[in-house]
């Protein structure tokens, strides 16, 4: 199952996306019914936008290892 279609993901994970930012789920999920997908919100940790949380697909994003 992909992170698309999971209704919650715990916090703390940490994944890097596409555009090389290293980010981190904060917990919160919301369903796009458009789509019928979940995304979830991640705070980057660094560089630019630190700080900074958006709603993001994971399943287009790499797994970090703490």
């Amino acid at each position: 199952m992909g992170y698309a279609e999971q209704d919650s993901v715990e916090k703390g994970l940490r994944f890097k996306t596409r555009g090389r930012l290293v980010v981190q789920t904060t917990g919160n999920t919301t369903h796009i019914a458009s789509t019928n997908v979940y995304v979830h919100e991640v705070e980057v940790l660094g560089g630019p936008g630190q700080g900074s949380k958006y709603l993001h697909n994971l399943d287009y994003a790499e797994p970090v290892q703490c």
